[in-house]
């Protein structure tokens, strides 16, 4: 399973961003990152985003790790986040067969 996280935030408070960064909970053995990258545009948000991966056993302890790093990110007034969680294709198609589009069933391993 992978959750994608994005921030964007503007130029003004980019170093209260990095400060930021120093003060994430540590990220758990079981949740692999497969970096961050930052988009920077002169006139535009800046945008920064970082793909999580990890095995759907564990969500729900994920989903703690997630909790912990977003309460984080809420410290910076400045700072949007969101975290989405993203199918691999094979699990899309398995939904497409089926006829079922709902997320949920995937977590229910319905598929």
């Amino acid at each position: 399973m992978i959750i994608i996280g994005t921030i964007t935030f503007s130029e003004e408070c980019a170093s209260d961003v990095a400060k930021c960064y120093m003060n994430l909970p540590p990220v758990p053995d079981f949740i692999k990152i497969n970096g961050t990258y930052v988009y920077n545009n002169p006139g535009e948000e800046i945008r920064a985003f970082a793909i999580f991966e990890f095995d759907e056993v564990r969500a729900d302890e994920a989903n703690e790790y997630f909790k912990a790093r977003n309460k984080v990110f809420s410290q910076v007034s400045c700072l949007k986040a969101k975290a989405e969680e993203w199918l691999d294709v094979q699990d899309a198609l398995r939904l497409v067969e089926k006829g079922d589009y709902n997320l949920n069933a995937l977590s229910a391993g319905n598929f």
